[in-house]
């Protein structure tokens, strides 16, 4: 239906078919070229008028023709179709000229094949582009995979220099303990407090860099598991870190009416983290709780004390290694130890989330010992 918002030559199906930047041939129902527009003529730098006569496949190369006769023409004749079809032209003095091909087969009311055309996009600048973004990609998987190289490397280093530095210190605290046994006048004695001070919290760091190692390496931290009395180990845990902080109260209650079963040294661990940072970046007035709940369901263990609220920022990667509040940058460690606990968490099937506003900051240990179906 014409269109009168267009003007007459817009509808001119003559100049449409020669003035495309696109090919368009047309050939009867066996193949044979009828009519060719410019554009294939100006690809294949020939006259279109001496295409016709010729099959359609002979202006493709090789591979092309034996492509086409072989499966493109049957195929037209079964669905009366096909799309997208990658191909070259052939070498006529300017080179073999990539080009995707459409096939329409137009038949009349009794299902005879009437007449073919075809449609042919060049395809140059897409095959370049394809090329450019394949090798794109294999220079990003290369680089990735030496980065993932280098990454085990490096956390190889931090294993084994670890693990090396242990012998030394080891001495250092040994011979630290044994002056500390002598009579030692109060400046000495004040030297060596440093000398102890300083190497445990140095073992500490290495056991954290350690525990990184592993879990980066691949194992995980490894617990082993046995029936432990967890009110008894959780108030170890409160009555080491009293002695640490005199200066800071830690109030716990408990709820524990079983054993559980848990890896003393490594939930230990996490619990002890929990409290430590509580109590170093808690409110200096306010005491610490710390409250477990275990029944034949599940465990709850959280510690909480009050502050200011940790930044949603900064909540986003609370448990990811080396990640250190820059409120309280002069704390000590690597920004290690929630990763830690959060990777002991994991290993006792267990989940360690945070919660933090103004009022106070809640770190939760769960652990479900049945699924909501088992309990149904």
């Amino acid at each position: 239906m014409p269109n009168d918002l267009l003007p007459s030559s817009a509808e001119d199906f003559d100049d449409f078919f020669e003035s495309s930047l696109c090919g368009f041939i047309t050939t009867d129902s066996n193949g044979v070229i009828v009519r060719v527009n410019k554009k294939i003529g100006s690809w294949l730098n020939i006259d279109p008028e001496k295409l016709t006569g010729k099959r359609f496949s002979d202006i493709l190369a090789v591979a092309g023709k034996i492509y086409f006769e072989t499966h493109l023409f049957p195929l037209l004749r079964m669905q009366g179709y096909f799309d997208e079809v990658a191909a070259e032209l052939t070498d006529t003095g300017k080179g073999k000229i990539p080009v995707f091909i459409n096939g329409y087969e137009k038949r009349d009311e009794n299902k005879k094949p009437l007449f073919i055309r075809f449609t042919l996009f060049r395809a140059s600048d897409r095959r370049k582009y394809e090329d450019n973004l394949q090798e794109s990609k294999q220079q990003a998987e290369s680089s990735l995979l030496t980065e993932q190289q280098h990454a085990v490397i490096r956390e190889q280093f931090i294993a084994v220099l670890g693990h090396d530095l242990r012998n030394p210190l080891a001495g250092v605290m040994s011979a630290a303990q044994m002056l500390a046994r002598n009579n030692l006048n109060e400046r000495d004695s004040k030297m060596v407090n440093i000398i102890q001070t300083g190497s445990k919290r140095m073992l500490e760091m290495i056991n954290n860099i350690m525990d990184l190692a592993r879990g980066r390496l691949g194992g995980g931290i490894t617990i082993e598991p046995v029936q432990t009395d967890l009110k008894k180990l959780l108030q170890s845990i409160v009555d080491e870190l009293s002695i640490a902080w005199p200066d800071r109260i830690i109030h716990s209650t408990y709820d524990i009416d079983q054993s559980v079963e848990c890896d003393p040294a490594r939930f230990s661990q996490l619990i002890s983290n929990l409290l430590s940072n509580a109590i170093t970046h808690g409110a200096d007035d306010d005491p610490v709780f710390l409250k477990a709940t275990v029944d034949s369901r599940s465990w709850e263990i959280s510690v909480i004390n009050s502050g200011k609220a940790i930044p949603q920022s900064i909540l986003d990667h609370l448990f990811h290694p080396f990640h250190r509040d820059t409120d309280h940058s002069s704390s000590n460690g690597l920004g290690l130890g929630l990763f830690i606990a959060s990777e002991i968490a994991k290993a006792h099937q267990g989940t360690l989330t945070v919660q933090s506003d103004e009022v106070r900051t809640c770190f939760t240990f769960q652990k479900k010992l049945f699924t909501e179906d088992q309990i149904d």
